[in-house]
C-alpha cells in the first residue's frame, strides 16, 4: 500500500508539472525556462520515489568517512582504551587479563604512556586536549603510533575491561585486515575506524528500512553530530547506539507482522543477546518484546517461552560477560561497586532522589551533549546548530502527516521502556564506575540517543487537535513548570 501511494503521488506530481509546462509553453515561455522546469520535474519525481534508507546511507557514508580522517586519533572519548582492546582482540585476547591489563606490542609503549598519563595517570587531565602539540612524548601521530618501541610486549591497564568483545569485532576486523597486508599501526587505526563506521551504518540502514513508522526519527537521531562522532571512531559506542536503534526497529517491525516465523524469532533472540550487551546498561530494551502479541506466536504458551527466552538471553550473556571480565584489579575497589549496588537495591527511593537531582541539574547539558558536544566533551557547536535541531525536530513532530496506528498501551510501553533504559544506564554507571565524591551519576548525553528515540516514538503521530489531547498535554506541561517553580523558590527561600 505504501508503494502504491508513493507511485500515485509521483504520478500526480508528474502530471501537475507537465500541465505547468504546457501552460508555460502556451504563454510563450522561453526554451531555457521549459528545460529548467523539466529538470526540476525529474528531480522532484526522483526524490518522491527514493527510499529513505538509501538517502540516509548516502549522507551518512559521506559524512562518516570524511569525519574518520578529519578528527585526529584519540580525540573521541576513551578512544585510546577502545583502540587497545581492538588490537588485543586480533591477538586472541577476548578480554583483559585478571589484573585488568591488555598485552600489546612494544611499539605501543610511547602511545600508551602518553595516553595513560593524560587521561588516567597521576595528575592526568581525564581528557585529551584538542591538540597534543607540546605534550611530552608527542612529535606527530605517525611517530606516536609507528615508532618501534622496546622489543617484546607491554601490558597496559584498560579502563574498558568490563566490556565484552562484541563491541570490538568490527574494529578488530579492520585491524586484522591492516595487519594482514603489513600496514602500519596508524593505518590500522584508520581501518578500525572505517570498519566500525561501516558496521554501524549497516545496522542503521536496516533500522530505517525495517521501521514500520517514524523512519525520519531514526534518520534524525542517527545523523546527529554526536552520534556520527561516535560512529566514525574506534569506540564501541558506535555499535552500542546503532545496535539499540536496530533492535528498536526490529521489534517494531515484528510487532506489525501477522505471524512471526522461526527465523524472525531467532533474529529477535540473537539481537537481544548480542546487541543489548555491547555495553552495560541497555538491557531494558528487551521489554520492547511486550509489543508482540501472543497471536503472532501461535498461543500464550509459545508467547511466554518467547518472552522468557529473550530475558534469559540478555541476562545470560551479561552474567557470562561479567564473570569472564571479572579481574583481580577490581579487588581493591570491589567494596565500592558492591556498596553502590547494595545502596541502589536497598535504598531505591534515595537513589531515585540522586537521579532526580542529576536530571534537574544536568538535563540541559545532557540534551546539548546528545545533539553534539564533540572532542572529549569540550567542543560545542554554534548555538544556531542546537536551535535548528531542537526547533526542527519539534516542528517535524507537529507537522508530520504519517498515519501511525499505535494504541495507548503501546505508546505507554514505548515511553516506559525509554525511562527504564535511562534507569538501567544510570544504574550501570553508578555501579561499575568509581564512586564520585558527591555521589553523582556519571551520565553523558552521548549515551541517550536510544532513550530519545523511544520517547519520541511514543508520541509520534499523535494528532493533538483531532484526538482532543492538546488540552491535556498543555495542562501537563504547565503543571510540571509550576512544580519546578515552587521547588526552586522553596529551595532558595526555605532551605
Amino acid at each position: 500500500m505504501t508503494t502504491r501511494r508513493r507511485d500515485h503521488k509521483a504520478a500526480s506530481l508528474l502530471s501537475r508539472v507537465v500541465a505547468e509546462q504546457e501552460a508555460l509553453s502556451v504563454a510563450g515561455t522561453s526554451n531555457r525556462a521549459r528545460t529548467f522546469s523539466g529538470l526540476l520535474c525529474r528531480v522532484r519525481v526522483s526524490l518522491s520515489r527514493t527510499r529513505l534508507e538509501y538517502v540516509f546511507l548516502v549522507i551518512a557514508l559521506g559524512w562518516g568517512v570524511a569525519q574518520v580522517f578529519i578528527v585526529p586519533p584519540l580525540q573521541v572519548p576513551d578512544e585510546g582504551d577502545h583502540w587497545f582492546r581492538a588490537w588485543a582482540l586480533t591477538d586472541g585476547q577476548l578480554t583483559a587479563d585478571q589484573e585488568g591489563m591488555v598485552t600489546l606490542p612494544g611499539s605501543f609503549a610511547r602511545l600508551s604512556g602518553l595516553y595513560t598519563r593524560l587521561v588516567g595517570g597521576v595528575g592526568g587531565m581525564l581528557s585529551l586536549p584538542v591538540s597534543l602539540e607540546g605534550q611530552e612524548g608527542f612529535s606527530g601521530y605517525p611517530d606516536l603510533f609507528n615508532s618501534p618501541g622496546p622489543p617484546g610486549t607491554i601490558r597496559v591497564p584498560s579502563r574498558v575491561a568490563t566490556y565484552g568483545p562484541v563491541g570490538y569485532l568490527p574494529q578488530a576486523a579492520g585491524v586484522g585486515l591492516g595487519r594482514l597486508v603489513d600496514a602500519s599501526p596508524l593505518a590500522c587505526f584508520y581501518l578500525a575506524r572505517l570498519a566500525n563506521l561501516f558496521a554501524a551504518l549497516v545496522l542503521l540502514f536496516f533500522a530505517v528500512r525495517l521501521a514500520p513508522f517514524g523512519k525520519q526519527l531514526f534518520i534524525l537521531l542517527a545523523l546527529l553530530p554526536m552520534t556520527m562522532f561516535e560512529l566514525a571512531s574506534v569506540s564501541c559506542d558506535a555499535l552500542t547506539l546503532a545496535g539499540a536503534m536496530f533492535y528498536t526497529a526490529l521489534v517494531l517491525w515484528a510487532s506489525k507482522r501477522a505471524t512471526l516465523r522461526r527465523v524472525d524469532v531467532a533474529l529477535v533472540l540473537a539481537a537481544s543477546a548480542l546487541l543489548l550487551n555491547v555495553k552495560p546498561g541497555y538491557w531494558a530494551l528487551v521489554l520492547l518484546v511486550l509489543l508482540i502479541r501472543p497471536s503472532q506466536l501461535g498461543g500464550r504458551a509459545r508467547y511466554g517461552t518467547f518472552l522468557a527466552g529473550n530475558l534469559l538471553a540478555v541476562v545470560g550473556v551479561f552474567v557470562v560477560t561479567f564473570l569472564v571480565t571479572a579481574t583481580g584489579a577490581r579487588v581493591p575497589a570491589v567494596e565500592g561497586p558492591q556498596a553502590q549496588l547494595f545502596f541502589v537495591l536497598h535504598e531505591p527511593l534515595a537513589f531515585g532522589g540522586i537521579l532526580w537531582s542529576n536530571l534537574q541539574n544536568n538535563l540541559r547539558t545532557w540534551t546539548l551533549e546528545s545533539i553534539g558536544v564533540l572532542g572529549w566533551l569540550t567542543i560545542t557547536l554554534p548555538a544556531a546548530s542546537y536551535f535548528v535541531v531542537l526547533t526542527g525536530g519539534l516542528g517535524f513532530l507537529i507537522r508530520m502527516r504519517e498515519e501511525v496506528v499505535l494504541r495507548f498501551r503501546q505508546r505507554a510501553l514505548l515511553a516506559a521502556v525509554g525511562v527504564a533504559v535511562f534507569l538501567t544506564v544510570a544504574v550501570a554507571l553508578y555501579v561499575f564506575l568509581p564512586p564520585t565524591a558527591d555521589g553523582q551519576v556519571a551520565m553523558q548525553g552521548r549515551y541517550l540517543a536510544p532513550v530519545w528515540l523511544l520517547m519520541l516514538l511514543s508520541v509520534y503521530g499523535i494528532k493533538f487537535a483531532r484526538r482532543q489531547l492538546g488540552r491535556a498535554f498543555v495542562i501537563g506541561v504547565l503543571l510540571v513548570i509550576m512544580v519546578q517553580n515552587f521547588q526552586t523558590l522553596i529551595s532558595v527561600y526555605h532551605p
